[in-house]
Formats: structure tokens, sequence, C-alpha cells
């Protein structure tokens, strides 16, 4: 059965229930609170309450929004348009060429997937050629890529971070800073090689940062829930305004759905109670995110952080311990590589798992001569065939009692997400789905999704390590840790 909604269908054909019998064995998980959840999210009302804070992510649905939660003296527009044309200069009076975004978490991820996924929609009035890098690793290796193919005198680097106090992202900077100099003074480099993106103006002026080159966004926006705000500015980068703001449009859309259609036709709604079912009722632990589209190939990624990091918790959100099971592991990848990897697992192994495809229907190729752009459409309908067949064996599988060779089980369930076409719009409307089926189940399970105590615990025991490693401390930990330590200070 396909469902439509705004710039994308769901097809819940392949799942265990019909919708009707999803609705009536499973609507009932939701609680009578969901709707006025529902609406205080559209408010910007609802509250992460291990952080007193609302949550506002959805009222950063329009490039007004964008604009105004920016520091008043830069205008997010403006600034794009700037670097895009070349008119921003760095401090030899060479046009800027290349922006390097550092961030790590929702500050890498959306902002990556989107400059990505839509980097054949920059509007054609752009006169000068601008390359947008991404770095996020701690260990520096996204930098032994990037800094031998950029010019110190010609780059511009975005920091991206919430508190803009991230150690992961600090140390990349820290690194930059020392690479510079020999080109650059520190305060050459502060003053046109560097924008700020934070929720906090206070540290961006401390370390340096021009107010003009600062862009702000709310505390109420999460870091997994970011790239429709300022954090998307190397989205825009990439493609122009334009191009971002029909983004926010297709979100936008998605949001006004979720917010006022019945359940029955709520893309989801059911993408949640569905994916509830699977994990609850039939035990299943896992989703394979599986796009057959090739600009789609690092949602997977994506969703893992939006995903489980809202939703992997055993405490309610009033901190009571829980004994049911709740967000699934994602996983998954590119399919027409997965074909090729891990697919005979799915086909043939013993392993229950539940996907979701994504597939998009057709692809336009203007700018390309007629006999190419048929050549790229056949491409499109080759993907669309593999991902639909490949879907249906695992659902149906195929019996063969007299060679266990040729015999493929089947009945794992699956969700097709299908897009007429890619264009900004539908991958908005697409990544918003995904941000209110994550929502939608943590209401059920009585979950704070707008926390991560687990990643603060982690951070906290890697900076007591650190602290060792670095001649500060003499703490003990574990044999294994100490052996490492150990071994490193050698």
């Amino acid at each position: 059965m396909i469902k439509n909604g705004p710039y994308l269908a769901l097809d819940t054909s392949y799942q265990k229930l019909t919708v009707n019998e999803l609705i009536e064995q499973t609507g009932k998980c939701l609680p009578e609170s969901f709707n006025d959840a529902r609406q205080q999210l559209s408010r910007g009302e609802y509250l992460n309450v291990s952080e007193n804070r609302p949550v506002t992510h959805t009222l950063s649905r329009s490039i007004h929004a964008v604009a105004k939660q920016t520091n008043r003296k830069t205008r997010f527009v403006e600034v794009v348009q700037k670097l895009r044309s070349g008119r921003w200069l760095g401090a030899a009076g060479k046009p800027i060429t290349d922006v390097v975004n550092i961030g790590v978490g929702g500050s890498d991820l959306g902002p990556q997937m989107g400059s990505f996924a839509l980097k054949e929609f920059a509007d054609d009035a752009v006169l000068h050629d601008l390359q947008v890098h991404f770095v996020s690793s701690m260990d520096g290796g996204q930098l032994y890529a990037v800094l031998p193919i950029v010019d110190p005198e010609t780059t511009l680097f975005i920091i991206s971070s919430k508190s803009f106090g991230t150690i992961d992202t600090f140390a990349n900077v820290d690194t930059v800073r020392r690479w510079i100099e020999p080109a650059l003074s520190q305060e050459q480099w502060l003053d046109k090689h560097v924008i700020g993106v934070s929720a906090n103006a206070k540290a961006m002026t401390d370390y340096g940062i021009p107010p003009a080159q600062q862009f702000t966004f709310g505390e109420g926006v999460g870091g997994r829930f970011s790239l429709w705000s300022a954090i998307g500015l190397s989205i825009a980068l990439t493609t122009g305004v334009r191009p971002f703001e029909r983004m926010l449009e297709g979100a936008k859309a998605m949001d006004e759905h979720f917010f006022t259609a019945p359940a029955e036709d709520n893309l989801p709604i059911l993408l949640a109670l569905y994916g509830a079912y699977n994990r609850e009722e039939l035990g299943i632990n896992n989703l394979a995110i599986l796009p057959y589209d090739g600009r789609l190939r690092m949602l997977p990624n994506y969703l893992q952080q939006l995903d489980m990091e809202s939703n992997g918790k055993q405490s309610t959100a009033d901190n009571k311990a829980i004994d049911y099971p709740t967000g699934p592991i994602i996983w998954g990848g590119f399919g027409p590589n997965g074909q090729h990897a891990f697919f005979q697992h799915l086909h043939q192994g013993y392993d229950e798992f539940t996907a979701d495809f994504v597939a998009v229907l057709k692809r336009a190729a203007p700018g390309f001569e007629p006999a190419v752009q048929e050549g790229l459409a056949s491409q499109q309908r080759l993907a669309v065939a593999n991902c639909l067949a490949h879907r249906r064996l695992m659902w149906e599988g195929s019996k063969n009692v007299e060679s266990p060779r040729d015999n493929y089980p089947g009945g794992h369930p699956s969700n097709l997400l299908i897009m007429d076409e890619l264009t900004p719009e539908s991958f908005g409307a697409l990544i918003a789905a995904y941000e209110h089926k994550v929502f939608t189940q943590g209401v059920m399970w009585d979950l704070n999704s707008f926390d991560q105590p687990g990643v603060e615990k982690g951070k906290k025991i890697a900076m007591d390590v650190l602290k060792v490693l670095d001649g500060d401390s003499d703490e003990s930990f574990d044999e294994s840790t100490d052996a490492v330590i150990k071994r490193m200070t050698m």
C-alpha cells in the first residue's frame, strides 16, 4: 500500500501488518499526550527536560528564521552570496576559493550529507568556483587530505560547534592555526578566514571571531536536528541560497503533514508505528537504511546519529529505568554497492532485519547531450529495478527444498520511501519525515529524544585518559587501558 505525503511517498506493502491492522494493534501505543506533544513541537514548546530547554528545530524551516537567528551584524544570505561570487577577499587580497567546515556529529553529518546530495542543484548564477570540504575526525586524518590541496591565503574555515568548545573540533582547529602561521598571522586568519557557527556567541567572541563573522542559532536546536539552522551554512555555500531555501520548504511541508494528517495517512507516524511493531512484537533489533540513489549515499550515517543518539536509551524522560526495547541499531549503505557486499547475508543469512529502501524514480540530466541523457535515464531505471527486485526477494523469498544453495527464506519486512525525483524539496521532506519518526517513537517509549548522556559520559572518560597521556594525571584504569597507555608513553 502506497501512502502519499508532500514530495515523498511510502510503500508499506512488505510489512507484516496492513496499515489498518497496524493502527488497530499498534496505534494504541501512542499515548493520550501524543497530540499535545506534537502541537508543542510545532510551536517550539516541547521540553528537553534533562537540559531544561525547549525543542525548536522545526522553527528553523525558513530562510527568514535562519537569518533572524544569526547575529544581527551579519546576514546569512549576504555572506553566502559574497563567498559564492568571489567578492570575499582573504588577507592577501585574493578571493576565497575553498571553504573547510570543521565540526563533528550534527555539525558535520547533516551539512556534509546535504551538500553532497544537493550539489547538482547549485544555482547557475555563481561566477566563482567555490569548493566546500568537510573535516571532522579527531585523529587529523581528514586534515591530512584537505590541507595539501588548499591555500592558506584563499581558504576560509567554518568552525561549527553548538557549545563552541567541542574538543574534537578544536583539535582540528588548533592544527589549522599552526598550518596557517607561515602565511598569515593569527589576527589576519581570524579577521578574514574564519566564520563561527554556534549557539554560544560569547565563546566565539572570546575566541577572537569578529561579530560580523558569527552565526548563531538557538539553544533549543539540537546538533542532530541542526542542518536547517546556520549549521547548514556549508549547504548554502555549495548550492546557493535558493536551493537551500527549497530544502527548508520541503521540510516545512512535511512538518505540516506530520502535525495535521491522521495517523493512517501520516508518513512519519506510520514509519514510527511499523518500526515500534518490528522492534517490540517481532523482536528485530536492527534497521538497514538502503538508498538507491548515489546522491543519498550518506543518509545511513546521518540517520545513525539521528535515531540512535535520540532513542538508544534505558531510562524514561523523568529518569526511571525501563525494561522494554527502544531504538534499533541503524546501519546500511548505498544499495547498489550493498548488493555486491552485504546483501548476500540479507538474502540467505540467519539474522532477522528490517529495512528502509529509498528509491528515486526519475532523474533529469540537463546540460548533457540527448544520447547521454538517455544513458543516464536508463541507469536510473536500472537502479530502481534492482531496488524493487532485492526488496521483493527479501520479502517473498524463493523456496527450494531440494537445493539449499538456491533457497531464499524471505519474510524480512521493509518500507520503500519513494521520491518521484530528488529535489531540494523532496530531500528536505525525507529528512524531516525521519526526524518526526524519531520524535514519535520517543514519545511512545517515554524517552527524552533530545539529550545524549551516554555521549557526554564517554567524553568525560576520554578526558580522564587524555590527562594521563599528557602527563597531567597518574590515574589508573583497567589492565587493558593501562597497558595501551604504557605502550604509547614509552
